[in-house]
């Protein structure tokens, strides 16, 4: 496999784990706002009863739901994007900036979003149902991450270029 090959597929990996995360976030979206709703309601918080920030409006919930959503989106088309590209050898140079840019949506919503506002913030991981989701968006950020790391690299001399 070449890096352009590789660097394609890793793009199309990670764009289709955005968009299939925010299908299923919009298919079961009564359960999402529920969760939302949760988390932020500083409910069933025993280990650390104080929580800074305040308990959101409703239309807060569904505001930070919207950019939790938009981030996915953002991410997923922009990086399957990329990957047709950087796959086509066509504009490299923009193919690598439509990727970075993909995975820094992703990165501002796993690691910005789940990691600090609901992790830190709202101290998700305390809650049963809270803890999945803080725990995996660690890994989903550190997926991404790699990615860029890959990304980032020279292709070697005798491959073909993607960067």
């Amino acid at each position: 496999m070449t890096d352009r090959q590789l660097k394609a597929l890793l793009c199309l990996i990670l764009g289709a784990m955005a968009l299939l995360y925010v299908v299923h976030n919009l298919a079961n979206f009564g359960e999402a706002r529920a969760f939302f709703t949760y988390v932020t309601s500083h409910a069933d918080q025993v280990a650390y009863p104080v929580t800074l920030l305040p308990v959101p409006a409703a239309p807060l919930v569904l505001m930070a739901m919207a950019l939790v959503f938009a981030l996915e989106i953002a991410a997923g088309v922009l990086l399957v994007i990329a990957s047709l590209e950087i796959a086509s050898g066509a504009r490299d140079a923009r193919a690598m900036r439509l990727a970075r840019t993909g995975i820094g949506c992703a990165l501002l919503n796993w690691w910005g979003l789940f990691q600090v506002v609901a992790g830190a913030g709202y101290q998700m991981w305390q809650i049963e149902t809270g803890r999945d989701p803080f725990y995996s968006s660690m890994l989903f950020g550190a997926m991404y991450m790699l990615v860029l790391i890959v990304l980032n690299q020279r292709s070697g001399a005798t491959e073909d270029t993607a960067s």
